[in-house]
C-alpha cells in the first residue's frame, strides 16, 4: 500500500467560532506566516520520512482550507522535496476561467518536481461555486470539457483550435510540456454516479474520502463494475485510494485525549458542507437523480450523523488511537474496499502543525512499515 500525506492546510485558530465565508476581521495576519511555515516543515518532513506523496486541495473562503491556490503551495513543496509524489487532490476545473493557463500552470509543476506531479481534477463543492459565482448548472459540462482540453493540451504536439461549449481558443500550443509522458497521472475525486463513471471511462484512478465505510464499498463497487461492464478493463488496487483524518499517538487512550476535541469541531463543520447548509438550493442543483443512485441510500448527505459520539466517528470516519489500532483500520479498510492507496489527512479541525508533526512522526515510524 502507498501512502500519501494529504492536508487541507486548516486555519486552526479559533476553528469552531468562525463561520463560513470566513470574515477577514477574524483573519489574525501575524499568526498566517507562522501557519504557513508549519505546513511547509510538515511536507519536508513527510519527504524525508519516505511517504510516498504529498497531496493538498483548493478550497475559498473558509477556515477548512488556507490554500485557495494548491498549485502555489505545490510548486514551494516542489522544492522543498527531492522523492514524493506532488499530488493535487484537487484542482476545481470549473473556477478555473482558461483551462489552458491551468495546463500550462500544471506542467510548470511537473517540470520543477522532475516529474513528481500527479493531477487531481474535481468538480467542486458549492462553497467554490459561490466563491467564484459560477453557475452551477453548468458544472459539470465545464469540468468535463477542461478535463479534455487540458489533455490535450499537454499530449497535441501541434497547435490547434479549441472550440467548444464552455471554453473557445483559436490557437493552443502550451509551453513548457509536462516532463512525464505522455502526460502526468490525472486521477478523480469523487463521489457521483456520473463522476465516477467519467474517472472509469478516462481510466483514470479514483479517490474517495470523507464518508462511511459503506459509502465507499458502494462508490467502489460501482466503479468496478462501471469499468468493467461498460469500458472494458478492471481496476487494480494501485487505482483506488481512501482519504481520511488521521492522529496517531502513543495509546489509543493517549490519542483521544488529544484529538477528540478536534474530531467534533472538524465533523460537525464537514456535516454543514455536506448538507450545503445556507447554500442547500445550490447542493440540489448540483446533483441529480442519479448522482447516489447506485447507493442502498441515495441521500448525498449525512445530517443524521452530525450528534454522533466519538465512538462512531473514530470507527467509520477517523483513523485514530495508537500505532496498532490504526494499522488495524486502515487494513481492515483495505480489505473491505480493495484500495491500495490511503491519504492520511493531518491537522484537522482545531489542530494546529506542530501537533501534527508528532503524529506524522509516529505514523512513519510505527505506522508505514506494516502497510508496506
Amino acid at each position: 500500500m502507498k501512502v500519501w500525506y494529504y492536508t487541507l492546510m486548516p486555519w486552526p485558530y479559533r476553528y469552531g467560532e468562525i463561520p463560513y465565508p470566513f470574515p477577514g476581521k477574524m483573519f489574525e495576519p501575524k499568526r498566517a506566516p507562522e501557519l504557513y511555515r508549519g505546513y511547509l516543515n510538515l511536507f519536508r518532513r513527510a519527504d524525508e520520512l519516505g511517504y510516498d506523496g504529498i497531496a493538498l486541495a483548493e478550497h475559498h473562503y473558509t477556515k477548512v482550507g488556507t490554500a485557495p491556490s494548491p498549485n502555489l503551495m505545490a510548486a514551494v513543496a516542489a522544492t522543498h522535496t527531492q522523492n514524493a509524489k506532488i499530488a493535487l487532490l484537487g484542482d476545481c476545473l470549473p473556477l478555473h476561467a482558461h483551462p489552458v493557463r491551468l495546463a500550462e500552470e500544471l506542467a510548470m509543476l511537473d517540470v520543477m518536481s522532475n516529474g513528481r506531479l500527479v493531477a487531481g481534477f474535481i468538480r467542486g463543492g458549492v462553497r467554490e461555486y459561490h466563491a467564484f459565482g459560477v453557475d452551477i448548472a453548468n458544472g459539470r459540462g465545464m469540468f468535463e470539457e477542461a478535463w479534455d482540453l487540458i489533455v490535450k493540451a499537454w499530449t497535441e504536439p501541434e497547435p490547434f483550435e479549441w472550440h467548444g461549449t464552455y471554453y473557445t481558443y483559436d490557437v493552443v500550443s502550451i509551453l513548457p510540456r509536462p516532463l512525464q509522458q505522455p502526460h502526468p497521472p490525472v486521477v478523480a475525486a469523487a463521489t457521483s454516479a456520473e463522476t465516477i463513471e467519467w474517472a472509469a471511462r478516462h481510466h483514470a484512478p479514483l479517490l474517495m474520502g470523507f464518508a462511511s465505510t459503506e459509502q465507499m464499498v458502494e462508490g467502489f463497487g460501482y466503479y468496478r463494475r462501471f469499468a468493467h461492464e461498460e469500458c472494458g478493463w478492471d481496476p487494480t488496487p494501485d487505482e483506488m485510494g481512501i482519504i481520511g483524518p488521521t492522529y496517531v499517538s502513543t495509546s489509543d487512550a493517549a490519542a483521544r485525549a488529544e484529538a477528540e476535541d478536534h474530531v467534533f469541531v472538524h465533523y460537525n463543520e464537514l456535516a454543514s458542507i455536506l448538507s450545503g447548509g445556507a447554500l442547500r438550493g445550490m447542493n440540489e442543483l448540483r446533483n441529480s437523480e442519479r448522482s447516489y443512485a447506485y447507493r442502498s441510500s441515495s441521500a448525498p448527505d449525512e445530517r443524521h450523523l452530525v450528534a454522533a459520539d466519538y465512538e462512531a466517528l473514530a470507527r467509520q470516519r477517523y483513523y485514530i488511537g495508537g500505532p496498532d489500532t490504526v494499522i488495524q483500520r486502515i487494513q481492515d479498510r483495505q480489505r473491505e474496499l480493495g484500495v491500495g492507496l490511503f491519504c492520511p489527512v493531518t491537522p484537522f479541525g482545531s489542530m494546529e502543525p506542530p501537533q501534527a508533526m508528532k503524529s506524522l512522526e509516529l505514523f512513519a515510524r510505527e505506522v508505514l512499515p506494516s502497510l508496506r
